[in-house]
């Protein structure tokens, strides 16, 4: 890892593609820092092998940069240890691959604000409500949001097996979820995107395509005029998600099979 802050002209660059990168935070235990995985597939990009790469995880004024070697050569880390990362909320991850030849320091592909996934485990579509270990005292569940990093499930660390009742038990995923993601649809709808935000890559652009693709909902929430339309607008996005996962009926075959059992 290096520290080193270097000249970088950025002009031309490429985009590396989200499903080519494969990053997961890592389950660890109580009082470790966060730790994470990354693979990442370039080989479709056309780049030069000689080309370095590079990984910076960041949250708030912390950050951490991670020499992965080449193109042609990777080195990437078996496991990046952020423990020089602000642990208050959710870590976003840049890569660059970067010129060292014919125009050094330019970056000739990137992937900025990338969202990890937690190892094995998501909530919703596309890792866009990941989910965050943490103790929360004697509260079960949160919901984090971060004007950057958009938002988490936070689960209390001193629960075990809370991730996997989720999962299973239609009960408590049907009284957790649809109340979760209510939080974030409601800061979504009365939280419009900057102009900055306009590109299609961040988090509130990943959660109304999760609302037009997932849900079938074809209002665009920025649009909308009043509250009373924006509270319409949350309230039929938690319907159809709730309907998309039948909480309902999966609780009613639950508790008949434990009353038959």
């Amino acid at each position: 890892m290096s520290s080193a802050k270097r000249r970088i002209n950025s002009t031309g660059r490429k985009r590396i593609p989200q499903d080519k990168i494969d990053l997961r935070i890592l389950t660890t235990v109580h009082g470790e820092p966060l730790k994470a995985k990354l693979a990442i597939d370039l080989d479709a990009l056309g780049l030069p092998p000689t080309a370095a790469l590079s990984v910076e995880a960041y949250h708030r004024s912390s950050a951490m940069r991670f020499d992965c070697g080449t193109v042609g050569s990777k080195r990437i880390p078996e496991v990046l240890t952020l423990n020089e990362i602000d642990q208050s909320g959710g870590v976003l991850f840049r890569i660059k691959v970067i010129d060292q030849e014919s125009d050094k320091g330019k970056i000739l592909a990137s992937a900025d604000r990338v969202r990890p996934s937690v190892d094995g485990e998501h909530i919703g579509r596309r890792s866009i409500f990941p989910v965050e270990y943490r103790d929360l005292g004697q509260e079960i569940w949160r919901v984090e949001i971060d004007d950057d990093a958009g938002p988490s499930m936070l689960l209390n660390s001193k629960v075990p097996g809370l991730m996997t009742r989720i999962h299973d038990n239609p009960l408590v995923a049907g009284a957790l979820l649809p109340a979760a993601f209510r939080i974030v649809l409601l800061y979504l709808a009365y939280n419009p995107a900057e102009e900055d935000e306009g590109d299609g890559t961040g988090w509130k652009a990943e959660w109304k395509r999760f609302c037009v693709e997932g849900l079938n909902l074809e209002d665009d929430p920025d649009d909308l005029e009043d509250d009373e339309a924006r509270d319409a607008w949350v309230d039929q996005a938690v319907s159809k998600y709730c309907e998309s996962r039948a909480f309902v009926e999966k609780s009613k075959q639950l508790v008949l099979e434990q009353t038959h059992g």
